[in-house]
């Protein structure tokens, strides 16, 4: 599939009966209430984020990862998958999310996504006092080549199967995407900052584990 020709895109979603926008943590916690036995697909999620599916969809699967609590083994790997698509179609120039049918038909019980996401709300709104839109010029549409780099690396960080590696890379993910869909430059440095952070970290565990290897065989 190739990406679309690249222009901003017009128009807001998420926007309450006076037309300001709605808080990101309103429009998580909206995904996190009702009937936990409730499903919903990767189709839903597109429909609900429109124009603004790229940074909220980073979000949601960044979010499980950057809770310092234990999650369930191999969720990160299944979690990067999506993470790692939608930061190359970025790279690529992407205007909107492509995902292959079979994944968006698939669908998640509300109650699981809530565990999943309820946890990182406070940070999310706390982080939210401090948005505001700044240095746009890396932080708007155009600059979605710079951020999809950031997504991809740490993605990638978070696909590899190394005990307390998560952390950073996610919330090097969270920062960029956040800055995205605020059109805040200064926490797309954040987490540009927090990639170098996150190389450093996950680079330090793999030469730890290398040692240890060395010294038990």
């Amino acid at each position: 599939m190739t990406a679309q020709p690249q222009r901003e895109p017009h128009g807001q979603a998420h926007h309450d009966t006076a037309g300001a926008p709605r808080k990101i943590s309103d429009i998580i916690a909206e995904l996190c209430n009702g009937d936990g036995e409730d499903r919903i697909s990767l189709e839903d999620l597109l429909l609900t984020f429109e124009v603004r599916a790229f940074g909220f969809l980073v979000l949601v699967f960044a979010l499980p990862n950057g809770i310092p609590a234990p999650i369930a083994p191999g969720l990160s790997a299944i979690l990067s998958a999506p993470l790692l698509l939608l930061g190359l179609q970025m790279v690529l120039g992407f205007n909107y999310p492509w995902f292959p049918p079979s994944w968006r038909r698939r669908s998640f019980r509300r109650g699981d996504v809530a565990r999943l996401l309820r946890p990182a709300l406070p940070r999310v709104q706390m982080l939210e006092r401090y948005l505001k839109p700044r240095v746009q010029i890396i932080a708007g549409w155009r600059a979605r080549y710079l951020i999809g780099a950031i997504v991809l690396w740490n993605a990638f960080l978070l696909s590899l199967p190394i005990p307390f590696g998560n952390l950073i890379p996610a919330w090097a993910i969270i920062l960029t995407a956040l800055g995205q869909l605020e059109r805040d430059g200064v926490l797309v440095i954040a987490g540009g900052v927090a990639s170098l952070l996150a190389t450093a970290w996950v680079w330090f565990l793999i030469d730890i584990g290398l040692e240890l290897i060395d010294k038990l065989f």
